[in-house]
């Protein structure tokens, strides 16, 4: 992987999700760890590298442990087209499963791919470009 841009916007998503299900403010949060709140934001959105012993505080202020943040090389090599779930269906994947990590991952993924199957379009259905006019010329 010579492109980390990737790898830090994954890392960002994660921060951001534990925060906001820890219901801080980027504020809140830049308060606590000794940083601007734009640095925050900045993390969040994979634009800043964060160094390890920022991300070791980080981790102990959201009350999670690092390696939960640091995205793993499946969910780094996961198919492009992943659907995102709404945070209410999260919500309940977490309540569900006692905000166990491993579990919650593997819930999303399947849920996610589910959505993903049953939104593909059908083989044997022609899209609406494809349909041919009924309309006599």
């Amino acid at each position: 992987m010579a492109d980390f841009d990737e790898l830090y916007s994954e890392l960002g998503r994660k921060i951001r999700h534990v925060r906001e299900r820890k219901q801080l403010t980027q504020g809140e949060l830049a308060k606590r760890l000794g940083i601007s709140r734009a640095s925050v934001v900045n993390i969040e959105a994979g634009r800043q590298h964060t160094p390890l012993h920022l991300l070791w505080k980080l981790a102990e202020m959201l009350g999670t442990e690092l390696t939960s943040l640091i995205p793993s090389r499946e969910e780094m090599l996961a198919p492009a087209k992943q659907v995102q779930l709404q945070q209410e269906t999260i919500q309940k994947i977490e309540h569900v499963f006692n905000d166990d990590p491993g579990v919650i991952n593997v819930m999303t993924e399947l849920v996610s791919m589910m959505k993903v199957i049953t939104q593909a379009p059908h083989p044997d259905r022609k899209s609406h470009a494809q349909k041919k006019s009924r309309r006599k010329g």
